[in-house]
């Protein structure tokens, strides 16, 4: 029976525990909401994410691209733009093609390291037997999928975008918002700098949902720690294999890098960064940026498939894989 409440007592402050006859014991009072358990997961496996000194190492490495670009810009606006005079269209293309590859190789970044340090989690979870002590407290099995995914999310959505608004900020710091890198004046050209932030944010929001998902179910779908890393490494191989293969036998570079799921994950810049070289054709950029998008929709929809499956029947005894 449950302890009798005290003249006073607040129905927050009373016992929440009633004995059952046997010695047995339930939760009687009031449960935290499900969205707050999410949240709490979420910052508990972020924690566990970035709890090593090598984990902190590794997210530093995603500033260093940022920094050299940022001094070439320094750099360059203080010579050619003063000195020689590069017509404003000219400067404008360049700085989109320097955020284009700035999102390119932290993205090949990204990839590294959520092969070793977050694709293993959920397969770790599982031979540990750490899912059952997870699903033994009011913790449904898809609140542990979304807080493992949501914490992967945030912190590669962290390492793509705060490199990027330092070398926007080093950009605008340089150039102003007229005259100097943006070919238009007056509210055109401060939207064209907003395009360019948004483009940026959504650029590293798609690569890091798809990676994430991609890299737990790497995971997911070998149950080994060990296997998890090569898992995903491998498929990130095999598709620049299959683009390298495609460039040979179709001789577009551009539209066969559609299959490359490292470059499919930054093409949010494709439409953007390709006409910029006057030697590849529109259609190309358009063809590239279609064929991206039907890979990240393939790819999403096969890892959350294997997420699924995985969860409908996850490895609960320990040392089992």
């Amino acid at each position: 029976m449950s302890a009798p409440a005290l003249p006073g007592d607040r129905p927050a402050l009373r016992t929440a525990v009633v004995f059952e006859p046997g010695g047995y014991a339930r939760f009687a009072g009031t449960k935290v909401p499900p969205s707050q358990r999410v949240l709490m997961l979420i910052r508990v496996f972020v924690g566990d994410q970035w709890h090593s000194t090598k984990s902190k190492l590794f997210g530093s490495l995603f500033v260093l691209p940022a920094l050299v670009m940022a001094t070439i810009v320094i750099v360059r606006a203080k010579i050619d733009i003063a000195q020689i005079g590069v017509p404003h269209l000219e400067e404008a293309k360049w700085i989109m093609t320097l955020l284009a590859y700035l999102t390119h190789i932290n993205a090949g970044f990204l990839l590294l390291g959520l092969s070793t340090q977050v694709a293993p989690l959920i397969a770790r979870d599982g031979h540990e037997g750490a899912l059952l002590l997870y699903f033994s407290r009011p913790v449904l099995r898809s609140h542990y999928l979304m807080a493992r995914t949501g914490a992967a999310f945030l912190s590669s959505v962290a390492q793509l975008l705060v490199p990027a608004l330092l070398l926007l900020l080093v950009m605008l710091s340089q150039y102003g918002l007229q005259p100097g890198g943006c070919p238009w004046s007056g509210a055109a050209g401060m939207a064209w700098w907003l395009a360019l932030l948004l483009g940026q944010v959504l650029s590293a929001v798609t690569v890091a949902a798809l990676a994430a998902l991609m890299a737990l179910a790497a995971g997911a779908l070998v149950r080994n720690p060990s296997s998890a890393p090569l898992a995903f490494g491998g498929t990130i191989l095999a598709s620049t294999a299959a683009s390298w293969v495609l460039q040979a036998a179709w001789g577009r570079e551009s539209a066969a890098r559609a299959v490359d799921l490292h470059h499919a994950m930054s093409s949010l810049w494709v439409l953007l960064s390709f006409p910029i070289d006057p030697s590849r054709p529109p259609n190309t950029a358009a063809m590239a940026a279609a064929g991206g998008l039907v890979l990240w929709i393939a790819m999403a929809a096969g890892s959350w498939l294997v997420l699924q499956r995985f969860l409908a029947n996850p490895p609960l005894g320990k040392g089992r894989s």
